[in-house]
């Protein structure tokens, strides 16, 4: 089960997922190229496979992210899968967003990952993960 970060040029003044407008559309982070030297840069040691996965480890987490958009194709957004539940995850998915000058939304809280809310926003989805993987536990 991975914690799931949606980075996107997000309109700057939506305070939440609910205050993008409905004709919103995000405009490109750069070329397929760009996305991947970015990726290069802020994640060293970053694995790129000829199926358009790319692949980090960090300590205690990794992240997986589909860009598979040609060199000179642009790209509106990038998905990060995250496994793991190390401390470390969090400011690597936000330096990710910072280098592509985009915002993150992820999945424990269901909200913009932020510096501030890094702790409580892993918190809220391993708590998520715990519950549904404490349900689908067999009984002894």
């Amino acid at each position: 089960m991975s914690w799931d970060v949606f980075i996107m040029q997000f309109p700057p003044e939506a305070g939440a997922i609910d205050e993008i407008p409905d004709d919103w559309g995000p405009a490109s982070l750069g070329t397929g190229r760009d996305v991947r030297g970015v990726l290069s840069k802020v994640l060293p040691g970053v694995g790129f496979s000829p199926d358009g996965w790319v692949d980090y480890e960090g300590p205690g987490f990794s992240i997986s992210m589909p860009v598979s958009e040609a060199d000179d194709s642009p790209v509106t957004g990038v998905s990060l899968f995250v496994h793991g539940d190390s401390e470390a995850a969090a400011p690597a998915a936000l330096a990710v967003a910072d280098a592509l000058k985009a915002r993150a939304f992820e999945t424990g809280s269901g909200d913009f990952l932020t510096a501030d809310s890094a702790r409580s926003a892993l918190d809220a989805w391993r708590a998520y993960r715990d519950r549904v993987l404490g349900e689908r536990a067999p009984a002894p």
